[in-house]
């Protein structure tokens, strides 16, 4: 654990982690075995407008409580971009306001985008913090190099200690599976059209398991409309030990993203020795080597995507090799690396 003397100066701001709905919640929701005293204000929780902007109210209001008091040093907010980035500019703005230290811990593989579409706002933003946090090498090159901040430091994203069972696993399958939002940046409707194009010759061999929110009425109408029921299988948004389940009753973990930073669902894969197949996009390169934890593809590339899914499903000795490399690359993300990190983040900005 980070010490106590540290975490109670501390206040973290991001999106409901009680009950995550993505990676930044699911984060932070793992940062809570790190801290003995978690100051956590929630900005953001799942549903209509009308909730998002009570929620988002809510939270000012609990701010000034915060900002006001002696206690609180560090608001360290964890933020993407589009809207969560336009909320936590006030937050940001607010604290520094209050005389407080910013720390600015950046996900989202789409903010590289966002900020050339901004070039203004986004450096202004930013540049108003005491610290930037990134996920990875080459976004902290972006922010420090690109954008001109002066202290960048990248902090891993964490992820659980894994429980595996691969006892779970059916070997009369080759199992593949997608964890995230079901949206077409996400690159899942790319690997529907490569299941419809295959499936005969994918039945009796291969199964896929789908899981996350999001654009769920189209995906369950491509499977229905295209009989896909004894090939697909679509479980909704999974966590805790249904989630367990999937990853050790997989074979591969699949995200051919367009936009990335540094996948929590691919290093929680990697923990439960899955190789991956991933688009090559922002920060997956620096944890996915081709062919060495798994294969690689360019966006949107179809091709290339039925012909990694063949390759790993001919050759289980690969499946096997590679998801060694990939758990031990996953070793780095455990908690006890992370606390050194944020510890790291956090003292210097401390006032005697």
């Amino acid at each position: 654990m980070i010490e106590k003397a540290i975490t109670e100066k501390v206040l973290l701001v991001g999106p409901d982690c009680n009950t995550p709905k993505g990676g930044i919640g699911m984060v932070t929701h793992s940062y809570k075995q790190l801290f003995p005293v978690f100051n956590y204000l929630t900005t953001q929780r799942e549903g209509s407008a009308l909730r998002k902007i009570l929620v988002f109210g809510g939270a000012l209001l609990k701010l000034f409580s915060y900002l006001v008091g002696r206690k609180i040093q560090i608001v360290h907010v964890h933020g993407a971009s589009k809207g969560s980035f336009y909320r936590k500019s006030i937050v940001i703005i607010l604290s520094k306001l209050a005389g407080k230290r910013v720390v600015y811990h950046i996900h989202g593989g789409a903010f590289k985008d966002f900020t050339r579409k901004h070039p203004r706002t986004v450096p202004y933003i930013l540049k108003k913090c005491d610290t930037i946090v990134s996920l990875s090498d080459s976004w902290s090159t972006f922010f420090s190099h690109d954008i001109g901040c002066s202290d960048v430091k990248v902090v891993p994203n964490i992820m659980d200690v894994p429980h595996e069972d691969h006892s779970l696993r059916d070997k009369n399958y080759c199992t593949i599976l997608f964890l995230g939002k079901i949206c077409g940046e996400k690159g899942i409707f790319d690997l529907m059209d490569v299941i419809i194009a295959h499936q005969d010759e994918y039945k009796g061999r291969l199964r896929f398991y789908i899981a996350g929110i999001g654009e769920s009425d189209r995906l369950n109408g491509l499977i229905s409309s295209h009989h896909l029921e004894g090939l697909v299988t679509y479980f909704g948004w999974v966590d805790g030990l249904k989630k367990e389940r999937l990853l050790n009753e997989s074979d591969i973990f699949i995200l051919p993203s367009y936009y990335e930073g540094v996948p929590i669902s691919i290093l929680e894969a990697f923990s439960y020795h899955l190789p991956a197949i991933a688009s090559n996009v922002g920060g997956i390169p620096e944890i996915l080597s081709e062919g060495i934890e798994g294969i690689m593809i360019p966006p949107g590339d179809t091709e290339k995507l039925h012909e990694a899914i063949t390759l790993f499903a001919q050759s289980p000795s690969l499946r096997v090799k590679m998801g060694e490399f990939a758990y031990e690359r996953s070793l780095s993300h455990l908690p006890c690396n992370i606390e050194k990190c944020l510890t790291n983040v956090y003292r210097p900005l401390l006032r005697p």
